[in-house]
């Protein structure tokens, strides 16, 4: 299970965090001391009989004593909190012709073990290649931060409620258990674990307490290696879905829809996405109600899938907007990384690797987001006018951020963030 920039579980993380009180929020303002940080282990010590698996608090103490605090987890997490986005950005980068054209390259390499995979978990190879794109751009992108030490600062940023008390009841404590017990069991090689600021690790982003229940060695070495074997990594990931929801072969994750104009009004926009799952019905029933799949040309089409399977309502940004009919197949997804976005992130790709297309109701934006090649040229731009903490590198992280900023004030312009397809032309422009 994944956890990146800027959106995707970032978001569910933090309020989690949030829910914990003030007094855990205010642990984010400044970095941990060595001190705060040993006093952290140390307690997490005293409460391994609460771990999920069995954990001895003499094993906890002699692995966690190498782990030392990062502060790239602290910065992560404020930078989750304090750089929103839109759909219409992630989706334009992380579903972008590049990343489609190398999906299709694994899908035609590796087709024989992407099929067994399938048939033997039941989940769409092009499914599980969509996660392996979002997740680590297809592997290199695996995380930079020792999974020990980001489990533990972690655990220690993110404490508890006082009354999880009960075996497996905190979900940050118990990754740090987990993390130990990874290493107490010698599941990965020391010197090159490493992962993302939440402790996720590997081609398909596993945190070590999934990593440990579902891990499959599919290549048949005798290891379970999701950071080496891609053929692992596919498996594991198809096994996390098959367990944790399973997969309905039948139904696609999403059906873009135009809903009768006499229904529209319940959907307007209202600032937050519309996810009715407790309105779950067989397809037929929708279209019994004027409910109409979308042709590619925009056309509206019967609703009609085999075995009728039960759908519900989702719109990203209300109306108007892309309206979507999901299946549970969606929530599968979901369990996978606690965010909608991140869900349509991996079935768009997913649908574009499998020859499919982009949705077809424009987002309500008059600036819509880049791909990572225009992200590119933008950041060697910028990096031109002096920038030098730029990087091109296709990510619109901090600094990339900072430098629009700055050059929207050297226009005289109104200062932001974020741009897009019209606001680069007017950036850039002499």
């Amino acid at each position: 299970m994944a956890i990146r920039l800027p959106s995707c579980i970032a978001g569910a993380a933090l309020a989690a965090l949030a829910s914990t009180g003030a007094g855990a929020q205010s642990l984010l303002e400044q970095p941990l001391g060595s001190d705060q940080f040993a006093a952290c282990v140390q307690g997490l010590a005293d409460k391994t009989a609460t771990a999920g698996r069995p954990l001895a608090r003499e094993d906890f103490l002699r692995i966690a004593s190498a782990g030392k605090y990062d502060d790239r987890v602290r910065q992560s997490m404020l930078i989750a909190a304090g750089e929103p986005t839109f759909w219409w950005d992630e989706l334009a980068a992380t579903t972008d012709e590049d990343r489609v054209r190398e999906g299709r390259a694994i899908l035609a390499r590796e087709g024989p073990t992407l099929q067994k995979i399938e048939s033997q978990f039941g989940v769409p190879r092009e499914i599980v290649l969509g996660i392996y794109g979002i997740e680590t751009n297809f592997g290199p992108s695996q995380g930079k931060i020792p999974v020990l030490d980001a489990a533990l600062s972690y655990a220690c940023l993110r404490p508890c409620a006082a009354s999880a008390t009960g075996t497996g009841s905190c979900i940050a404590r118990e990754r740090a258990y987990a993390a130990v017990r990874v290493l107490r069991d010698r599941r990965v090689r020391t010197d090159n674990w490493l992962g993302s600021w939440a402790a996720a690790f590997g081609r398909t982003q596993f945190v070590p307490d999934s990593f440990e229940q579902l891990a499959v060695d599919f290549d048949g070495d005798g290891v379970a290696d999701i950071i080496n074997s891609e053929a692992d990594a596919w498996a594991t990931t198809a096994n996390h879905l098959k367990q944790r929801g399973g997969w309905n072969m039948n139904a696609p994750v999403y059906v873009e829809v135009s809903i009768p104009k006499e229904q529209q009004a319940e959907f307007a926009a209202s600032g937050k996405s519309i996810r009715l799952a407790d309105r779950a019905k067989p397809l037929s029933q929708w279209m019994a109600q004027g409910w109409r799949a979308l042709a590619p040309d925009g056309q509206p089409k019967p609703l009609e899938l085999a075995g009728d399977p039960e759908m519900y309502p989702f719109l990203p940004v209300g109306l108007p907007g892309p309206a979507f009919l999901v299946s549970r197949n969606f929530d599968t997804v979901l369990r996978y990384n606690r965010s909608e976005r991140y869900v349509m992130e991996v079935a768009l790709l997913a649908n574009k690797i499998a020859g499919g297309g982009d949705f077809v109701t424009p987002w309500p934006t008059d600036d819509p987001g880049l791909t990572r090649a225009q992200v590119r040229e933008l950041q060697a731009w910028l990096a031109q006018r002096g920038h030098a903490q730029v990087t091109a590198d296709g990510v619109m992280g901090r600094n990339t951020r900072d430098a629009i900023e700055q050059e929207f004030v050297a226009k005289g312009l109104p200062p932001q963030r974020r741009v897009g397809q019209r606001t680069m032309r007017l950036l850039m422009q002499p």
